[in-house]
């Protein structure tokens, strides 16, 4: 039995999996979602990690008939999601999120001090705010001293977690990949020493890089009573979501392609070598020598639901998910529109510049069904761009996996046209599947 675990950015899901003659097989799972802070005229994306903790006990509480024989947990992360941490694991300030624009003024000075071509050399990355967590440990550094001073671990949302459950620090290079720290382009599991000194963040407190499917440790044993855990389950490590999003599908081969619709709208090809720009980002695979290109927009379904809130707001979810966005697609699918949308209502990741969202070219005559069109269009180009610049460089699949909850036949058709003309296949939602598929791994 396996307790696969998703810290996601806006909800924590738990799934446990049987293994039935090599088959993974879900019995039952838990969701509860939790509020993320978002703040400073939107400026400020971070997370109380309590708000973890709790959401985890509560589906232990949920599951507990059927935790008592787990033998594994595996973790799956939103990253960043810096957390610094005391020697005890206890966090001493909120967990800042990829949806962060605080550090610009940081990433600026990790980009001016080593250099675009050095960073993207052995990091695969480009410094930005959020999305980069030596960017926000330089924040916490200039701005709250007594956080950077006390400080005895950095980690993102997969070390916090291992720690809370075992005592011990880890972190895996699919998520270590978004450091500015990690040696990316090798991915040989070794930190980059020349940058971590250069900025004055000590060796000490930078978390041991295992493997995906390794084990951190075990879960304490005065732990696992109070969760109603009989055993004291291994925990492994895991890696970031969308990585085990693509892993849980069978991305593997390089030219394949996966768009994870979420909070966020994430397009990943796999690669055979890390090919590195300031346009998007590199992670290292969970399978040996391939790596994930990560094109994120950072307000992906979260421009779904600023735009029910905004303009359809009379409307119930199903109403707005399952007519009014099919419709609006289907409407304006096959006719011309002066109406365009900006895509960056939670700014961008690879620009140093704060980018906001805009609807342009409006007129009298402008309906929200336009305007919605407009949004889904904006989202699919933005898409676009990523996928036409990986193509120069390697040929792509004619299939792309699509997941998400607002995938629908209409937005697929929408992806279709706008995005890339390809076969879409349909999956599931598959971060905590891939969790508990590197679990099936360690067993």
């Amino acid at each position: 039995m396996i307790l696969a675990v998703d810290i996601g950015t806006t909800s924590m899901k738990m799934g446990v999996f049987r293994i039935e003659n090599g088959t993974l097989e879900l019995v039952r799972q838990f969701s509860q979602e939790y509020k993320v802070n978002i703040y400073n005229e939107g400026l400020f994306g971070d997370i109380e990690q309590e708000k973890w903790d709790k959401a985890f006990v509560s589906g232990c509480k949920e599951l507990q008939d059927i935790t008592g024989e787990i033998e594994v947990i595996a973790l799956s992360g939103t990253t960043p999601g810096l957390t610094a941490m005391d020697k005890s694991g206890n966090a001493l300030y909120p967990a800042i999120l990829m949806l962060d624009q605080r550090s610009s003024v940081q990433a600026k000075q990790i980009i001016d001090t080593i250099g675009a071509e050095k960073l993207l050399q052995y990091t695969g990355n480009m410094p930005v705010a959020g999305g980069c967590s030596l960017a926000s440990i330089l924040w916490l550094r200039d701005k709250m001293p007594d956080v950077f001073r006390k400080t005895y671990m950095f980690g993102h949302s997969n070390t916090y977690f291992a720690s809370r459950l075992t005592g011990n620090f880890a972190i895996d290079p699919s998520s270590a990949s978004l450091t500015a720290i990690y040696n990316t382009a090798a991915n040989d599991h070794t930190w980059n020493e020349d940058i971590a000194r250069t900025f004055g963040i000590s060796m000490n407190q930078l978390p041991k890089i295992i493997h995906t499917y390794d084990s951190v440790g075990t879960v304490l044993p005065k732990l696992a009573k109070e969760l109603g855990l009989k055993k004291e389950p291994y925990v492994l490590i895991g890696g970031n979501d969308a990585t085990l999003a693509a892993y849980s599908v069978g991305i593997k081969e390089p030219g394949e392609i996966i768009n994870v619709n979420g909070t966020c709208e994430i397009t990943l090809i796999c690669l055979g070598k890390c090919l590195s720009s300031p346009n998007y980002n590199v992670r290292a695979h969970v399978i040996p020598n391939r790596w994930l290109t990560l094109h994120v927009l950072n307000a992906g379904g979260i421009a779904l639901e600023w735009f029910k809130t905004v303009f359809c707001s009379e409307m119930s979810e199903d109403e707005f998910f399952k007519k009014f966005l099919p419709d609006s697609i289907e409407q304006w699918l096959g006719r011309d529109s002066s109406v365009t949308y900006v895509p960056y209502l939670m700014g961008s990741r690879y620009s140093r510049e704060t980018l906001k969202a805009e609807f342009l070219g409006l007129t009298r005559q402008t309906t929200r069904e336009e305007m919605m069109a407009a949004l889904i269009r904006g989202l699919c180009e933005y898409q676009k761009l990523h996928i036409k610049e990986i193509s120069g460089y390697l040929q792509l699949k004619k299939q792309i996996h699509v997941t998400g909850g607002s995938v629908t036949p209409a937005f697929i058709k929408a992806k279709k046209k706008w995005m890339w003309n390809a076969e879409y296949i349909e999956e599931e939602q598959s971060s905590m599947k891939g969790a508990a598929m590197l679990a099936q791994k360690f067993l």
